[in-house]
């Protein structure tokens, strides 16, 4: 594995960090996949809906006499689908894994729910199939996983999805450094189609038969690619030539220019009269909306949380007092958004001055100096409760990447160039890397805990945030060992 090396780190950290390497982009669905799908979750819904219908004894005929619960019925199922297609149920998926795609449906499922909520409360008709939507909201939220579950079980065996086949052509230098900033998996399989002068090669090519005659074409025409990706730019008289011929063998033609990266930003292109136009945009998380729709979530979960576990978080802090003394809080300093630092909270776990002597000591699972009720709250994650108090504050949101120690952080972004677009977001109580990673990791996991918190930025949606709460809670509950 490729590592970077830098002098001048303490034996805690560790001078050796790999490389960071890009996370898979989300699986694409097929059509046939995304209708099946669709056709699935309107099954769930119908299902969902005579079941409870047969449960609170109300018969068809006696609803069907009642047009307007029957279209408002419609109107909640269609609502629930066109949210499940904008929520990107039915486009890509976040993990191939199984696992989460359960975890991605209940989250959709939960979200589903708010329709027939709000219905129930803005029409008085109906009143009396409260307990059948009711029942109705229930069942699907529940069946909606377990469907998508098992459909995703029978395609992943019966019809997997194929590996791509991606071809590169340009500069040799180009062509070789490319696909260690690609997001590629295993199976991928690339060809490499290096040449010595990519301009000369293309020069006056313009006609259907000297673009077929190109020796680099032809050959990744043989291997049957389906992505032909170019370092270079083409002659703009050459490109309908070498769209009919792609398009017309089913290949996707992209360009790469090397200069050209997409950190921290997406790009549009608009074509301005005989110019196209590369426009960086910021990622949908640092938009005013995304903030506004973060910290509404953040303020719906985090108050009442902090009401229901006052009374747990008062007989913690009793434990700590008379387990260890005082203080029963532990204040640590960490980088937040745009590199601010701030005092994140925590229960006290370890003994008062731990690090007085050795100085900052990356945490690790068996760690000396913890106390005994600090084993307890750090093995059920209780020991971040406090961190609720940063969220209310604004200093954190409940889902974000983890905020760091300003020690570590300076080294971090010493090595991994990108280790600062973590900062561009609130830090999170959890997130994206938490819920796919070991909770004690070794400071040498950090490029790969740093692929995960980027693909989160780059990916970001309110449905995603919904999704990491909803694994956190499952990990929470059956306890994932650290």
């Amino acid at each position: 594995m490729e590592t970077l090396q830098r002098p001048g780190l303490d034996l805690s950290l560790g001078a050796t960090v790999p490389a960071m390497k890009s996370r898979p982009q989300p699986p694409e669905y097929a059509p046939w996949q995304a209708a099946l799908l669709a056709a699935a979750d309107l099954a769930i819904l119908i299902l969902a809906a005579l079941g409870a219908l047969h449960l609170t004894h109300v018969g068809l005929t006696s609803l069907a006499a009642q047009s307007d619960v029957v279209l408002a019925l419609v109107f909640t199922a269609t609502v629930a689908l066109l949210m499940y297609e904008r929520l990107g149920l039915y486009r890509t998926s976040f993990s191939a894994l199984s696992r989460d795609q359960l975890y991605a449906a209940f989250s959709a499922a939960l979200l589903g729910t708010i329709p027939p909520l709000v219905i129930l409360s803005v029409l008085p008709a109906l009143a009396p199939f409260r307990a059948t939507l009711s029942i109705a909201a229930l069942a699907s939220a529940l069946g909606l996983p377990a469907a998508r579950f098992a459909l995703h079980e029978i395609c992943t065996r019966f019809a997997p999805p194929a590996p791509r086949r991606i071809a590169i052509v340009g500069s040799a230098e180009r062509v070789d450094a490319l696909p260690s900033q690609m997001s590629l998996t295993p199976s991928d399989a690339l060809l490499r189609l290096p040449l010595p002068n990519f301009d000369r090669d293309v020069d006056g090519v313009t006609h259907d038969e000297d673009v077929a005659a190109l020796p680099w074409l032809r050959q990744a025409l043989a291997w049957k690619c389906d992505t032909l990706i170019v370092t270079e730019a083409l002659p703009p008289l050459m490109m309908p030539a070498i769209l009919r011929l792609t398009e017309a063998n089913g290949i996707k033609l992209a360009f790469a220019p090397l200069r050209l990266r997409p950190h921290a930003c997406d790009f549009t292109v608009r074509r301005d009269g005989g110019v196209a136009l590369l426009c960086p945009r910021s990622l949908a998380i640092c938009s005013p909306a995304a903030n506004a729709m973060r910290r509404t979530l953040d303020l719906a979960l985090v108050v009442p949380a902090l009401l229901l576990l006052a009374p747990v978080m008062a007989i913690i802090a009793a434990a700590i007092a008379i387990d260890s003394g005082a203080p029963v809080i532990f204040r640590q300093t960490r980088v937040g958004r745009y590199g601010r630092e701030f005092s994140m909270l925590k229960f006290r776990t370890m003994h008062v001055d731990a690090e007085k002597h050795s100085g900052p000591v990356w945490a690790k699972s068996g760690q000396s100096g913890v106390t005994r009720v600090g084993r307890i709250l750090r093995r059920t994650s209780l020991d971040e409760l406090p961190q609720f108090l940063n969220v209310l504050f604004g200093e954190m949101s409940i889902v974000g990447p983890r905020p760091e120690r300003p020690f570590y952080t300076e080294r971090f972004r010493a090595l991994l160039p990108r280790y600062g677009e973590r900062h561009l977001v609130a830090p999170g109580i959890t997130g994206w890397a938490q819920i796919n990673m070991m909770r004690a990791l070794q400071p040498t996991a950090v490029s790969e805990k740093l692929s995960y918190d980027l693909f989160y930025l780059e990916h970001w949606s309110i449905f995603l945030d919904v999704t990491i709460l909803v694994k956190t809670a499952v990990e929470f509950l059956f306890q994932r060992p650290v």
